[in-house]
């Protein structure tokens, strides 16, 4: 009982700490990804065109010419330094507003800066020095996997539903935070956006948050023949890094349920690509629905 518990305290351990050591490297790419993108927002074409004209005239230097365009720049960079100290939310909601509205291929290199962040360091920390093994993505990939995933994905969402539906009769609040709230209500209508969320936050995230919460996360409590363990603690660890801006407590623990459920899928089928089909589908679905104007639900 003693090993057993250890081995727990030890997985679980690891598990927060790689969780803890890849945040803090999203964190600081993501930071950079919002200042640059907000930044580059803000400046005028007025510098460009300056900069333009002084290269073709030949009494400026590009040295002078250069010289002006940063002294410009450098202007706007205090500006909005000053305002990621004061409050960085403004700053978020920005960012937000320019990717959903006029960039949303930012949506897929959001999704990059996950997937170097996580599964990157995941890989390297689990595999290379604490030696685990790690889903490789060979499991049997077919189209039966595939509909099974789907078909689980069209349950799970329909769960969700439904107890979303019995939240708001009863009062209690369930908002998903300021990004998804954002999304969903810019997605009404927009075929483009629609394809590139169903790419980016449907199938990449659905493909990154399985590897790395159940292909590596979970596996390694399943290797250790813990699964029932790891399936509950890395469900409630899954439900809590989705607690983000504006989101409501309630939201947290439905997640938490929902990655239960693609835990359980991942147990009872040893497939991967079983659970990166369901959270896929679950995640395409809520797109789908708020794409037709539905995004209350």
């Amino acid at each position: 009982m003693t090993s057993r518990f250890f081995e727990i305290f030890k997985l679980t351990t690891f598990a927060l700490g790689i969780i803890l050591i890849a945040n803090l490297v999203f964190s600081v790419f993501y930071q950079q990804f919002v200042y640059t993108v907000v930044l580059n927002d803000r400046l005028p074409p007025e510098i460009s065109e300056n900069f333009s004209e002084d290269a073709a005239n030949p009494d400026i230097s590009f040295s002078e010419s250069y010289k002006k365009v940063r002294e410009s720049v450098e202007t706007l960079e205090k500006q909005l330094q000053s305002e990621f100290r004061e409050n960085p939310n403004i700053a978020l909601e920005r960012f937000y507003d320019i990717m959903l509205k006029d960039k949303p291929y930012l949506l897929f290199v959001q999704s990059l800066l996950w997937f170097v962040s996580f599964i990157g360091l995941g890989y390297l920390i689990l595999k290379k020095i604490l030696k685990f093994e790690l889903t490789d993505l060979s499991e049997e990939l077919s189209i039966p996997i595939i509909l099974n995933g789907i078909m689980n994905g069209f349950i799970i969402f329909f769960i969700v539903v439904v107890f979303g539906v019995i939240l708001k009769l009863l009062g209690v609040e369930a908002n998903p935070g300021l990004f998804p709230t954002k999304l969903f209500k810019a997605l009404a209508g927009d075929g483009v956006l629609l394809l590139w969320a169903i790419y980016s936050v449907g199938i990449i995230t659905g493909i990154i948050e399985e590897v790395f919460f159940r292909g590596f996360l979970l596996k390694t409590f399943i290797d250790k023949d813990l699964g029932n363990e790891g399936l509950l603690l890395i469900s409630v660890i899954f439900g809590y890094l989705h607690f983000g801006v504006g989101t409501t407590v309630a939201v947290p623990f439905l997640i938490g349920l929902v990655g239960l459920f693609f835990g359980y899928i991942y147990i009872k089928n040893k497939n991967i690509w079983v659970s990166i089909a369901c959270h896929a589908t679950y995640n395409s679905l809520g797109l789908l629905l708020a794409y037709a104007g539905a995004e209350n639900i």
